[in-house]
């Protein structure tokens, strides 16, 4: 039989410990910064205390509710105490000591610091001190990192500023920097508060510098617009975090918007490489000066499956080119290419019967030099025509009325070439000069005949005398 699930209710708001409550050797003065300042944070109750047996020693107490998430904080404090204790910057403060409440709740005791958590102090600060006390959560951080930790887990309630404008860590989110050369170490990260995790810590990845920059860049986006990125409609996609300032330029404004828009890129690759990149630029933005998020850098490179996933996507999305004709357009197409198939058809059966009658027409008329009119091709067609006497007249190459005379043979030593080719002007002889030329020319090649038999024998009469001579 299956059990059913069951979840556990949220744990319910802890009663605040009364003043002059005995922490083992500590003693309770009063709660810090109150409820209302820690709405939403992961933590607990801050409480101010002092040491029972040294009156001028101080320190802060941190009670954190009774849940999964205390006891993975206790159990991590335990492993990484040691280490912890080496840090030393002024900035940063971690836990020294541990224990539980009489009611069962776990706490930790931090160095002695006043101050509000930054949300709160930053209610009455300008844009720039605002943008100055994340460049100091920078510097600290820049420490960290020299000693082998990064801020894996970020809560606003845990900055503290003070009176001179001063920032605190209160160390409790510092993590190992796991080792990129061994598979099996991964940073121990509980929970950050809502809005602060990057994406890929919700995917389950270990913290990173890039989670740590997407942790700074959700803090700068609250300081500087008053709201959480996710806490945005969708439908904001070219929200300006800088416009609630009027007093900026529209230079000004552009450039802290592409320096917020590059701290919380949803790719790690597009983010700032750590937390020193991003104090550089916010230094430049303060001066006045360009920074990096205002050059245009190539998009990261994708791995082959990831670009042929997307190639694929980017394929399937596009509709393809030519688009598909409809229904009614194919058939309008395949009736226009039936109808002109079938006229050729029909003119490939009739020009055999009619090509033999109009070819030597229409040869004949450009054998003249002038093409047949449509009136003239069909006059020849309804009159009996006299082939042969027409090609006659065409072989000749002077006019009707000349035929009748032949001209004189010029002597041998005059004769001179005719051009190859003689453009042909004459007008297309009527019937009647074709008549008249048919006629004549049996005269004309009898005198031509005569004539070149006088020539020979003229030619061989001289020609003997002179043998005679």
């Amino acid at each position: 039989m299956r059990m059913p699930e069951l979840t556990l209710p949220p744990p319910s708001p802890q009663a605040l410990l009364r003043e002059g409550a005995v922490l083992g050797v500590w003693r309770l003065r009063a709660a810090l910064h109150g409820r209302d300042a820690l709405q939403g944070s992961s933590a607990g109750q801050w409480y101010s205390a002092r040491h029972a047996m040294a009156a001028d020693r101080n320190c802060n107490v941190l009670v954190l509710p009774r849940c999964e998430r205390s006891a993975g904080i206790m159990l991590r404090f335990g492993d990484q105490v040691g280490d912890l204790g080496a840090l030393a910057h002024p900035a940063i403060k971690v836990p020294n000591d541990s224990g539980v409440t009489p009611g069962g709740q776990p706490y930790l005791i931090f160095d002695s610091s006043d101050g509000q958590p930054i949300v709160r102090a930053c209610s009455t600060l300008p844009l720039r001190d605002r943008l100055r006390l994340v460049v100091q959560l920078c510097e600290a951080l820049r420490y960290t990192h020299q000693q082998g930790w990064l801020l894996g887990e970020f809560d606003p309630a845990l900055l503290w500023v003070n009176a001179e404008r001063q920032l605190t860590l209160m160390g409790m989110g510092l993590l190992r920097i796991p080792d990129p050369a061994d598979p099996f170490e991964r940073g121990l990260s509980l929970a950050s508060a809502p809005g602060f995790a990057s994406p890929e810590a919700l995917a389950g990845e270990p913290p990173s510098f890039a989670s740590e920059v997407y942790g700074l860049g959700v803090l700068l986006c609250l300081l500087v617009d008053g709201r959480l990125p996710n806490q945005l409609d969708g439908s904001n996609d070219g929200h300006s975090p800088a416009a609630s300032w009027p007093g900026l330029t529209a230079l000004e404004r552009f450039s802290l918007d592409a320096l917020c828009a590059k701290a919380i890129a949803p790719q790690a690759a597009r983010r700032y490489a750590g937390a020193e990149a991003l104090a550089e630029d916010l230094r430049c933005w303060l001066a006045g000066e360009d920074h990096s998020a205002l050059v245009l850098t190539p998009m990261p490179l994708l791995s082959k499956a990831s670009a042929e996933t997307d190639a694929m996507t980017y394929e399937s999305s596009v509709p393809a080119w030519p688009p598909r004709p409809s229904a009614g357009r194919r058939a309008l197409w395949a009736g226009l290419a039936l109808s002109t198939l079938a006229a050729l058809s029909v003119g490939a059966w009739l020009a055999p019967q009619f090509w033999p009658q109009i070819w030597p027409q229409g040869l004949a008329a450009s054998n003249l030099g002038q093409q047949p009119s449509g009136a003239g091709v069909a006059a020849k067609l309804a009159a009996p025509m006299r082939k042969p006497e027409l090609l006659a007249a065409n072989a000749l190459d002077t006019p009707p009325a000349q035929a009748e005379i032949a001209p004189e043979p010029a002597p041998a030593a005059q004769v001179e070439a005719k051009p190859a080719f003689k453009p042909l002007v004459q007008r297309s002889p009527t019937p009647a000069q074709a008549d008249a030329a048919v006629a004549g020319a049996p005269a004309a090649s009898a005198a031509g005949l005569a004539t070149t038999g006088d020539a020979g024998n003229s030619g061989s009469s001289g020609s003997s005398g002179r043998t005679g001579e």
